[in-house]
């Protein structure tokens, strides 16, 4: 045979092999997706019926909800105002108006919540047993134990710590500096450097939120906790990657290492725990870690339960408070007037900062909801379900299937928000009342299971915001980035901006 035919065939099985692959891959997810379709659909036959994009293997359609939410938010719109994706095998009913916000918001209070979100046996071995996948009397009984920490009583009584940490930590920026050009002048180098938003703003949040439960913490404290917290974001991706690792068997045989990180993690997480508690013990303070162990120790909650809720308000929420932290800087410096309006309101109020910092009626409470509105987060919600029927437009979900908010398309392709929904602008909260943005605006959630960290976040990042704009001119010289894309550690997509900082005359 010639070299030349050699060649031919080798280019013809290439081909014929590509071909069968690229087809026998789309013949499988469209015999699932119909036999899903037609044996699990989530809504009734009696009520109209409902198209969504097609099932994928692994997961569904898991990956591109977590990963690229932004761009398929856009893109299943041609699905209509309620549409289904996947969730492994599970249908998932994603709802698009306010209309439909509102009557599923009805019953939110008894919203039962999917084992394990849908997500499977690994999610629900580092989450299942935290506050917020839980629902009934064991989601009443541990709100009842970890609520008094995180009302917003509390976080005001915490308002001074929060404002004496943003302060110092704003004026420590400099030591984080990255090198200056070249191209830049001695003189200007002293006044002026440069800092990525993401690298910068990650810790500082996370080790305050994280004295709220542990009180105040020394460096070699906070150096283990983030290196556990290191360890814990690494398996999101098997989560969110979804596939062998819903499945306790399937994970153990496909990547049993990923099995053992997660047995060794829980096992670290426990040991710090206990060791916190133990320190605190011995040298006579009370935090409220203490206070959560006494409930443990009483029978009150188990210790999976405890450990994981702790997991839940610290390194599942730390992509959340990284996300509005990063979002809420970039967008007000990129935008000279709101800036100026934000530096003036917050001179006025140096006399009462801490009252200033706890309004919700002020310019820099409006900055801190509008970077939430036009960058929420998560495109698409964790998910709740309703134990009753329920009727979007016509379409009959189904009892306990879970339901999905589109938060895209309440924050910003809703009508309510006008032509210009996807700019940036503050201003047009200035007159609107709670109730008008009820459901037309969608942040921490619906009904009593709000997030219970919202008011502690709230203060740490307008803290941080008002100490960072009065201290130095924020710009941008790399703006409009995120974060999303291929990472599966990462579930929300935060601001990748580069910011150059110039020293400036404060006034706080």
């Amino acid at each position: 045979m010639s070299t030349l035919t050699m060649a031919s065939l080798m280019f013809l099985l290439a081909g014929l092999y590509l071909i069968i692959r690229t087809c026998g891959l789309w013949i499988f997810e469209t015999a699932i997706s119909w036999a899903l379709a037609t044996f699990n659909p989530g809504v009734s036959p009696k009520g109209k019926q409902i198209s969504g994009p097609k099932w994928e293997l692994p997961n569904g359609t898991v990956i591109e909800r977590f990963v690229n939410g932004r761009a398929n938010s856009e893109k299943w719109r041609k699905y209509g105002p309620v549409y289904r994706v996947w969730s492994g095998p599970h249908p998932e009913i994603v709802i698009t108006t306010p209309e439909d916000l509102k009557h599923f918001s009805s019953d939110a209070n008894d919203h039962p919540k999917t084992h394990n979100l849908n997500l499977g046996w690994f999610v629900g071995e580092l989450l299942g047993q935290a506050l917020g996948l839980l629902y009934g009397p064991d989601w009443k009984r541990l709100r009842k134990i970890f609520d008094p920490a995180f009302t917003h009583s509390a976080a005001v009584a915490r308002i001074d710590v929060v404002d004496r940490a943003a302060r110092r930590y704003v004026q420590e920026l400099p030591l984080l500096a990255e090198t200056a050009p070249e191209s830049m002048s001695e003189e200007h180098k002293k006044i002026s450097f440069n800092l990525p938003v993401l690298k910068t703003f990650t810790k500082f949040p996370y080790f305050l939120t994280a004295s709220t439960i542990y009180g105040p913490m020394t460096e070699a404290e906070e150096s283990d906790l983030w290196s556990i917290t290191e360890k814990r974001i690494a398996m999101n991706q098997y989560w969110v990657g979804g596939g062998p690792y819903r499945f306790e068997t399937a994970a153990r045989l496909y990547d049993n290492s990923a099995v053992r990180r997660l047995k060794d993690f829980n096992e670290e997480w426990r040991k710090y725990n206990t060791r916190m508690v133990e320190v605190r013990r011995q040298r006579g303070e009370t935090a409220p870690i203490t206070t959560y162990w006494e409930q443990y120790e009483k029978g009150n909650m188990s210790i999976v339960e405890l450990l994981q809720t702790l997991d839940e308000l610290l390194m599942l929420n730390l992509d959340v408070i990284t996300h509005v932290i990063t979002w809420f800087i970039t967008l007000v410096a990129e935008h000279e007037e709101v800036k100026c309006e934000l530096r003036d309101e917050a001179a006025g109020n140096k006399d009462s900062l801490y009252e200033y910092l706890a309004r919700t009626d002020s310019h820099l409470h409006r900055c801190f909801v509008e970077s939430m509105r036009v960058r929420p987060f998560a495109i698409f919600t964790m998910g709740e379900s309703s134990s009753s029927v329920k009727n979007f437009q016509g379409v009959l979900v189904r009892p306990n299937t879970q339901i999905l908010v589109d938060v895209l398309a309440i924050n910003v392709r809703n009508p309510f928000w006008g032509p210009d929904a996807e700019l940036f602008n503050p201003s047009r909260l200035k007159n609107m009342k709670q109730s008008d943005l009820r459901y037309n605006l969608h942040s921490f959630g619906i009904g009593s299971r709000k997030c219970m960290g919202q008011y502690i976040a709230g203060h740490i990042v307008k803290s941080l915001v008002v100490h960072l704009f009065d201290k130095y001119e924020v710009g941008l010289l790399e703006a409009g980035k995120t974060s999303a894309g291929s990472d599966k550690n990462s579930w929300t997509p935060k601001a990748e901006a580069l910011l150059q900082l110039t020293k400036r005359e404060g006034v706080l």
